[in-house]
């Protein structure tokens, strides 16, 4: 009986089983899709460089990616910064966000940095690298008005 136990346990040992995980799909996009505050919010267009309203108080800008990255880095005036962030899984042919049923590929991330006061005329620049090769590095732009 113990014989048959550790033939069992042996055989399950060594069977091979498939891979759960997929891959990565790659980083096609990075674009500012919103940005708010305490004023107000306001959509961004896809090659929108500078807000269309003013600003002030806390500023939280949302960042749709496309595919998956994994090297993030955001940059206001200049300066590296690592704001607090959210992030929502993108997923199915719309692309909604935090609309994944299970089983479902992830197909990108909104992000939504939370970047605190910032002065009119401040710049935030964005940038990530693809999470698989070959390295695509893709970044956004949009300025504080």
């Amino acid at each position: 009986m113990t014989r048959l136990f550790l033939t069992a346990g042996l055989m399950l040992a060594l069977t091979p089983v498939a891979a759960c995980a997929q891959s990565a799909p790659p980083l096609t996009g990075l674009q500012i899709v919103a940005v708010s505050s305490a004023t107000q919010s306001e959509r961004i267009a896809p090659d929108q460089t500078h807000t269309n309203r003013p600003h002030t108080g806390p500023i939280s800008v949302v960042v749709q990616e496309t595919g998956i990255g994994r090297a993030r880095v955001v940059r206001i005036d200049g300066a590296v910064a690592a704001p607090p962030s959210t992030q929502r899984p993108l997923c199915g042919s719309a692309v909604t966000a935090g609309a994944c049923r299970p089983g479902e590929p992830m197909t990108g991330v909104e992000i939504t940095y939370h970047l605190g006061p910032l002065r009119k005329g401040a710049t935030v620049a964005l940038q990530d690298t693809s999470a698989n090769l070959p390295a695509v590095t893709l970044d956004t732009t949009i300025t504080i008005d």
